[in-house]
């Protein structure tokens, strides 16, 4: 199947007419982030021959189970291994992981880090108009017209309709409570001195439902490798949101440009809390390896939390067509002991009646968790009947015991 070109980013035109930025140096020791032995996952065949995220579609109704989410293990600073059961007649699963972040102070919170550290060189010559998929930490990069090299991806200097790299979508909008902000990038970047590269900047735009483009400037190496930190303030604050680095023929560039570091950060206030989507994985599996390189593990007064849920799929392995979706699994909370580890049967009932009941054999705590994987609310329960008012309207996971049920309010 041929991979289509980015939605995301328009046709750039003129693009030296943009103005050089110029950013402030960095000390690149600060941002080598410690890689340890966990390998990368698997190769997947099908998950490269497709061209966007698998969803089940609106009012399909799944047959499949859904999947028994299973604790993590091998959790570090840098990533874990997600773990669910097998569903019959699924021949892939998706784990969707999210991200709970909240702070006392004010910080920095660290929204995409990639290093290229697993991208290998790919044959001379030959250019990709694919998805990166085990060549980065994050799903979803996109390299148009460029080329893979030994950890870094080249941006060509002789393709006639240019090159492009574009970041994974990006929830940007810290939890809803700001339109606009500032962004910080930054980057490592090799080549010859003088040569130049153009960084952009795309959004989600809600009211347009659609993406909007921004071209921000040209990047000239001063040095050979160039290190340096970009601020651009008052930046729509998307949910879905990215950058873009490009070349085209006509900045006439000595050599090819090698992207091999890119970060991108905000600035938090304290008492910020929010719960963002991270990233998702497709594997036929009932493992998937997840990097979290961003995880804050050394700010005082920060708590930087992961959870998973997985979907079984059914795939027509050579059309790409899903025939089934199931519905979400249990939440997993990543290193948390009390988290939700299973749908599972127990004596103890739960169930919506206006209100949340909860029926005890004994006394034991009730934890109650958003669909996002944040527990909202947590109850000591006595044995009979506990009735719970519930937070708002909408759909939740509730563990008592041993049980564990998911309710709508």
């Amino acid at each position: 199947m041929a991979m289509a070109q980015s939605p995301k980013v328009a046709k750039l035109e003129n693009p030296l007419n943009a103005p050089l930025l110029k950013g402030m140096e960095v000390e690149m020791p600060e941002l080598q982030k410690n890689v340890t032995e966990l390998t990368p996952a698997a190769k997947f065949d099908f998950v490269k021959e497709n061209q966007k995220r698998i969803m089940r579609k609106p009012a399909q109704t799944a047959t499949l189970s859904a999947p028994v989410a299973l604790p993590a293990t091998e959790a570090s600073e840098i990533g874990f291994v997600a773990n669910w059961n097998e569903v019959e007649g699924a021949n892939y699963y998706e784990v969707d992981v999210y991200r709970a972040y909240q702070t006392s102070r004010d910080t920095i919170y660290d929204v995409l880090y990639e290093n290229f550290y697993l991208t290998e060189p790919s044959t001379t010559g030959s250019y990709y108009n694919n998805y990166l998929w085990e060549n980065a930490y994050r799903w979803n990069w996109v390299l148009i017209n460029g080329q893979l090299g030994d950890q870094c991806v080249l941006l060509p200097n002789d393709v006639e309709n240019g090159s492009e790299l574009d970041t994974p979508d990006l929830d940007l909008s810290m939890g809803g409570t700001d339109e606009t902000g500032t962004i910080y990038l930054t980057l490592l970047a090799e080549g010859t001195v003088g040569d130049m590269f153009g960084i952009g900047y795309f959004y989600y735009d809600a009211e347009l439902d659609d993406y909007k483009t921004e071209v921000l400037g040209i990047i000239e190496l001063e040095e050979a490798s160039m290190a340096r930190i970009y601020t651009f303030e008052d930046m729509p604050l998307s949910q879905a949101a990215g950058f873009f680095f490009y070349t085209m023929a006509d900045i006439g560039n000595a050599s090819d440009v090698k992207i091999k570091i890119v970060m991108v950060s905000q600035p938090v206030a304290a008492g910020s809390e929010f719960t963002t989507f991270y990233n998702f994985y497709q594997t036929q599996e009932t493992s998937s390896l997840v990097f979290t390189m961003e995880k804050d593990v050394e700010t005082e007064g920060v708590t930087d939390e992961f959870m998973y849920v997985v979907y079984a799929l059914d795939v027509n392995m050579e059309t790409g067509v899903i025939n089934d979706s199931s519905e979400m699994s249990n939440v997993i909370v990543v290193g948390e002991e009390s988290a939700v580890e299973g749908l599972t049967a127990g004596n103890d009932k739960i169930f919506v009646h206006d209100n949340l009941h909860v029926v005890l054999e004994k006394p034991a705590t009730v934890d109650i968790y958003n669909m996002a994987g944040v527990r909202v609310m947590s109850v000591e329960g006595v044995e009979g009947d506990n009735e719970i008012a519930l937070p708002a309207s909408g759909a939740y996971i509730v563990k008592a015991g041993n049980t564990v049920a998911k309710v709508m309010k």
